[in-house]
């Protein structure tokens, strides 16, 4: 059939954009089968027919899926894509889909498009890893993390004698303190002050160390944040901190320890309740005469938040992944691809546009000197990772007493064949291994491993005992370092970039926290937190930025790292003796039936100090203290979270502040009342059920608090569930 085509179509008008952005039946289309929609929209030039009966056949739609109405807007829209006009990129009024507005809830790109995920990789299967760490670079990495703690350590790691000393030092450390099984060799600290003397050139160009960096890193900095940069956001923050008593908003279940100033759980976005911008976008100016306009956002049904897992093998589980509740809301921030700058393009929540506009700017800043290290860190994994040991057996050395370890009897070596001292009790209850081994009678191994079990239980020093023999006689056979450290650094000053991010990306979307932890002699005791990661799959966050900016009287801090090690690999890669699990706990520090968590490092968190990490790394506060405990002290921290540039949310550029008193306090607020009364004004307000006021807003983030602590007590459950298993072969 020939139908009339234009050959200059129009662009769909912001309102028609607005009526396909919340139209149910358009969301359940993916964003590649709209690309597939569009291609051959312009290749065949069909009538509405025709494309109802394409879209309904390709996807398997009930052919009432789609109304007339949106018919003709999805071939508007075609048309203007696929031709000449619409590919020059003068896309006049279209408006940007994201996931929940237009988009199904759980759209994401292609697994190599985007930023990977610790928990679930497509398909929703498994996530993320991270390769095992040997105990040995664990310890290096550790000792390159706490040298460049060392004041102006860039400078003295090239002096001889310093470097000696610090050599000397490292050798002198008891590593099994630290690790189970560590030792540390000359080899592995001259590898380490090696690759110091290499980063401390990418130090001074660029003021970022890469920590714990192998298939993924950490960033600090102790030159970012400037004394004046630090100073402003100091002077900026204190209208947000010189409140009344009774407006201090302390985070729930904190003890009154955590100050809330600007935090993300307080009014965000609502599923089913928030109200959305279908037809435009409001920035920063604007946001204010916006509140309470827009239509409210439809929430997403079980279909969209819940996924199968392991789908068609014996642990197949559908869980919730995504939450049909609520989301985080970022602001969105403009990027100049050439200079660098940043520019906030749309209110940050829970900040006054105009009260605290002061502020604005500054936060500006942090994100602008974020944005080098969140760009390494996006790209890390596939441009930067090292390993700097590996191995492919995990074996124990020749046995150096094979009389004792009877290994011409078959059996393995093992602690308990430690000679017993004079004054020890006797090994068993029933008669000893030697004694039947002297009458050519082999023990029963079941039986053996029983008495052994309950000698350990009644006689726990002679388990330390044995230990510490069977870890001074047999030595696993472990790769050591290369003293030049080749091969350990990728990265260089030079690969930083001041400008063209995540692939000069025009724009991203931070979501911003700022918070104060106080402590005073009544309440002296910072208990830390707990491991997480930050947000949900709902607000794709891939990397965190940290700036403690203020600190006073409080004791040393760490935050420590864990994540996620790629047992299937190990498992594949490794050979070891069949039953022998002990040299594996030996090489990497992992145990069978262990957790598949491997912790990584910690970083001291002091004042004037910046710390980049991925959101594929949980992380845990330590605990702190004061360090007078007769005077308060207390943190500052801001907190930057950068949503995948790949994946845009719906953020403040969608929804108009929803505070109620951002609302009445508005001028176009009070013009609208023109004559009346306060007291009807005030009718008028109360009856309102939107914008929200604060009581309810705390009322919502409890219950998003609650909904978090289940779905990260969820996965940790799952986690659980995941255990080194080295089979027998």
């Amino acid at each position: 059939m020939t139908h009339t085509w234009d050959p200059k179509p129009a662009p769909l008008t912001v309102a028609e954009e607005g009526l396909l952005a919340t139209s149910e039946a358009v969301s359940k289309l993916s964003q590649s089968q709209l690309d597939s929609f569009n291609d051959w929209v312009g290749t065949e030039k069909p009538g509405v027919l025709e494309a109802k009966s394409w879209l309904t056949k390709r996807y398997g739609l009930r052919k009432n899926t789609f109304s007339y109405s949106e018919l003709v807007l999805l071939l508007k829209r075609a048309k203007f894509l696929s031709s000449s006009e619409g590919n020059s990129g003068d896309k006049v009024g279209f408006i940007t889909r994201k996931p929940g507005l237009g988009l199904p809830l759980g759209h994401m790109p292609d697994q190599e498009d985007r930023f990977p995920l610790l928990f679930m990789e497509d398909n929703y299967s498994n996530g993320w890893r991270a390769a095992t760490l040997l105990i040995r670079e664990s310890c290096m990495l550790k000792l390159i993390n706490e040298l460049s703690d060392k004041p102006q350590w860039w400078r003295k790691v090239k002096d001889e004698a310093i470097s000696s000393k610090w050599k000397k030092e490292a050798l002198e450390m008891d590593w099994t303190s630290y690790r189970k099984h560590a030792d540390f060799t000359s080899a592995m600290a001259d590898a380490c002050i090696s690759e110091l003397r290499n980063k401390a050139e990418l130090y001074e160009k660029t003021g970022l160390m890469p920590i714990y960096d192998y298939t993924t890193t950490v960033i600090k900095s102790d030159s970012l944040l400037t004394s004046d940069l630090a100073k402003a956001l100091q002077e900026g923050v204190k209208p947000l901190e010189d409140v009344p008593t009774e407006l201090k908003d302390w985070h729930p279940n904190s003890k009154e320890q955590v100050l809330d100033l600007v935090h993300p759980s307080l009014w965000p976005l609502m599923y089913g309740r928030s109200r959305v911008l279908n037809d435009r976008v409001i920035d920063v100016g604007n946001a204010l005469p916006s509140c309470g306009t827009g239509v409210v956002l439809r929430a997403p049904g079980p279909e969209q938040t819940t996924h199968i897992i392991g789908e068609g093998g014996f642990f197949e589980e559908e869980v919730m992944v995504l939450s049909n509740k609520f989301q985080w809301l970022p602001c969105d921030v403009d990027l100049d691809p050439e200079t660098g700058k940043a520019k906030i393009a749309s209110y940050i929540n829970n900040l006054h546009p105009q009260e605290h506009a002061r502020l604005y700017p500054i936060i500006e800043r942090f994100i602008e000197i974020s944005l080098p290290a969140w760009d390494i860190i996006y790209y890390w994994e596939e441009t930067f990772s090292v390993q700097r040991l590996t191995t492919t057996e995990a074996e124990y050395d020749e046995c150096p007493c094979p009389d004792l370890c009877h290994v011409d009897d078959g059996y393995n070596c093992a602690p308990w064949r430690r000679p017993t001292d004079e004054d020890e009790e006797p090994r068993y209850d029933v008669e000893s291994v030697e004694a039947m081994l002297a009458d050519n009678r082999k023990p029963d191994k079941y039986q053996l491993g029983e008495e052994k079990a309950e000698d350990y239980r009644t006689n726990p020093v002679r388990r330390n005992l044995d230990d510490a023999w069977f870890a001074s006689t047999h030595s696993a056979k472990l790769p050591d370092a290369d003293p030049s450290a080749k091969d350990y650094i990728k990265i260089q000053a030079s690969d930083l970039k001041a400008d063209g991010f995540f692939n000069s990306s025009s724009q991203i979307q931070v979501i911003v926290k700022l918070a104060n932890i106080h402590l005073t002699p009544e309440k002296p005791v910072y208990n830390g937190g707990s491991w997480h990661t930050e947000g949900l799959l709902n607000e794709h966050i891939v990397s965190t930025a940290l700036y403690y900016y203020d600190s006073e009287n409080i004791t040393d801090c760490t935050l420590d790292f864990r994540t996620c090690a790629d047992k299937e690999d190990l498992a594949g890669e490794i050979s070891y003796e069949q039953h022998r699990h002990d040299p594996i706990e030996r090489t990497f520090g992992i145990t069978q039936g262990g957790s598949i968590f491997q912790d990584v490092g910690s970083v001291l968190t002091k004042a004037g100090r910046a710390i980049f990490f991925p959101n594929v790394l949980q992380h845990h506060v330590s605990q702190f203290r004061l360090a007078d405990p007769t005077k308060p002290g207390h943190r500052k921290i801001l907190a930057l979270f950068l949503v995948d540039p790949a994946i845009p949310i719906i953020s403040t550029s969608n929804v108009p502040p929803q505070q109620k008193h951002w609302w009445t306090s508005h001028s176009g607020f009070d013009s609208g009342c023109g004559l009346m009364p306060p007291e009807l004004i005030k009718k008028v307000v109360d009856y309102s059920e939107w914008p929200i006021d604060l009581e309810e807003a705390k009322k919502v983030r409890l219950d998003l608090m609650k909904e978090r602590t289940s779905f990260k007590a969820e996965e940790e459950s799952r986690f659980e569930r995941m255990e080194w298993n080295f089979c027998e072969h």
